[in-house]
């Protein structure tokens, strides 16, 4: 947002278009785990949020969302205004009640097991985790299976994400319940649905 202009920044240069781009980006990466796909960008994003990352909240917010934003998010008024702009979500400080949360520190983000779930009979109800992964953030590296990987797949997480191991381990042991991940880095999308499950590599 412009000092002159209280008008927020542009998103997508072309909205219907670059929304299902993305959106199918989402959708792949969500059901081919630990394959990365790329995206769309919204190239006037404020930062912390950014182009990419701004893309998959215009793609997946609207006004009938509730979003939590981590607190470099939500204390950057430029995205906070932008994204209430765009896309007309309610923001949230109860991580229990967000329906998306947006991070773009993961040591920020709470408990997996402390967000919505869903139910056995609604589990589409759960919570969805989306973040932001600067590239030099130094990674560890998992096997993954289940859905979507045809044998193994290694699959890359932040090492500053509190406990996660443990965190993933009982996020899946409550399927059909639980949380969906989506990892934002660069341009590219990648993501660990609840299906998938993980073993550390160590190597």
């Amino acid at each position: 947002m412009s000092q002159q202009t209280t008008i927020p920044a542009p998103g997508f240069a072309d909205a219907t278009r670059d929304a299902q781009l993305v959106f199918r980006a989402i959708l792949d990466a969500l059901s081919q785990p630990a394959r990365t796909f790329d995206l769309v960008s919204a190239p006037e994003a404020p930062a912390p949020l950014g182009p990419a990352l701004g893309a998959v909240a215009l793609t997946l917010l609207d006004d009938d969302c509730t979003v939590w934003l981590d607190p470099e998010l939500a204390n950057a008024p430029a995205v906070t205004s932008w994204l209430a702009f765009h896309t007309g979500a309610r923001t949230t400080d109860d991580p229990a009640a967000a329906t998306f949360l947006f991070a773009v520190d993961v040591r920020a983000l709470p408990s997996l097991a402390t967000l919505a779930q869903g139910t056995d009979v609604a589990p589409h109800l759960s919570a969805t985790v989306v973040l932001g992964v600067d590239p030099s953030t130094p990674m560890h590296t998992n096997v993954g299976r289940g859905p979507g990987i045809e044998s193994t797949a290694f699959i890359a997480v932040p090492d500053t994400w509190p406990d996660f191991d443990a965190q993933w381990q009982a996020n899946t042991e409550s399927f059909p319940r639980g949380v969906d991940v989506v990892l934002v880095t660069g341009s590219y999308v990648t993501a660990i649905p609840r299906t998938t499950r993980l073993e550390r590599e160590d190597i």
